[in-house]
């Protein structure tokens, strides 16, 4: 009696789904080994997730620093300079690497796959480098769209955020205390922690940004259409669209002597609009939490100037993409959208 391989019956196309499935590049790069059909088929997978493990403590260079320290420099400015010298807030480039970038390069990785349309980056953890090291958010989320340069990037941070109990009898008095709260203002120091929260986060998408483009440099990946570098604790995405990847694209084979001669590890800013939105507290009934201080604040280039009517179109759009791991930070910022005041700010390049 013969024993018949039914796995070896699947046709070719739905083993590819069960490969885009599970996207994994480790386990998909292992599969290859296990036969010469795996081998030719695995190639062919169009999503690819790559988690990329931290460093080890032999592996750290002596120079390499974190936000921790791009922080206390920017706070430093902060506190003897006026809010309009932006210009002058230059991180160095040992401060802003929370990882070493020749260590991180997935090309070798990417080779194995000639047809991704789709790829996932996880950066390591380093700590709380923009959690409760960064002047006291206990809850800072960030998003970032990118082409040659940045086109938005939407903060969601709060100085505490806590589960909150439904049934509580509390909950009406937290909703009446909230609708109480709508027309506070910032304080000084509270502005200028909103800024160490926001530039922190800029430094980390635009850090992203510069390892993408070497990325590219060194891999065009043709076929690609989505790219998404996230971090193991989720705090931050950023993001290039299909459009933006053919200008981006450009740009790199543009500046390719520029990025190998470039001494600071991420790409500088241009002038920048800020729309800045507050609330001492804030409820989310279908998240079931409770945000003190909570803060929302959208930055675009300053050529394209934050409208009222637009930006809620601009902050509704790049989170309809959100999955269930960020549902608080959807319902955060829709529910902040809708608080009429608002700050406006130019933030200078940097």
């Amino acid at each position: 009696m013969c024993s018949v391989d039914y796995f070896d019956c699947l046709p070719d196309a739905l083993l590819l789904l069960i490969f885009n499935k599970l996207q994994d590049a480790k386990s998909l790069t292992k599969c290859l080994l296990v036969s010469k059909r795996f081998s030719s088929l695995i190639p062919l997978t169009d999503t690819i997730f790559i988690s990329i493990p931290p460093l080890r403590q032999h592996q750290l260079k002596p120079n390499t620093g974190s936000y921790v320290n791009t922080l206390r420099l920017l706070f430093r400015n902060l506190l003897l300079k006026p809010l309009g010298c932006f210009h002058q807030i230059m991180a160095p480039k040992s401060a802003t690497r929370s990882y070493d970038s020749s260590y991180c390069q997935p090309n070798g990785v990417l080779k194995n796959f000639k047809e991704t349309k789709s790829l996932h980056l996880e950066l390591p953890s380093h700590g709380d480098e923009l959690g409760s090291g960064s002047g006291g958010a206990s809850f800072l989320k960030w998003k970032a769209e990118f082409g040659s340069n940045l086109k938005t990037c939407i903060i969601l941070g709060a100085t505490s955020c806590q589960t909150s109990n439904k049934f509580s009898s509390s909950s009406f008095c937290l909703r009446q205390k909230q609708e109480e709260c709508m027309e506070e203002t910032l304080t000084d120091d509270e502005l200028k922690l909103r800024v160490i929260w926001t530039i922190s986060c800029l430094i980390a998408a635009s850090t992203r940004h510069y390892l993408f483009k070497q990325i590219l440099a060194d891999h065009p990946i043709p076929k690609l259409q989505r790219v998404l570098i996230s971090d193991a604790k989720k705090q931050g995405k950023f993001y290039v669209g299909k459009d933006e990847l053919g200008e981006l694209r450009n740009s790199v084979n543009s500046e390719q002597e520029t990025l190998e001669s470039s001494s600071m590890e991420r790409t500088p800013f241009p002038e920048l609009s800020m729309k800045l939105w507050y609330l001492p507290m804030l409820e989310l009934p279908e998240s079931g939490y409770v945000m003190r201080g909570a803060t929302l604040v959208l930055i675009r280039p300053v050529d394209g100037i934050i409208e009222q009517s637009s930006s809620t179109d601009i902050i509704v759009g790049s989170l309809d993409s959100e999955g269930d791991d960020g549902k608080a930070f959807s319902e955060a910022a829709r529910e902040m959208i809708k608080v009429k005041k608002s700050y406006l700010m130019t933030m200078s390049s940097f």
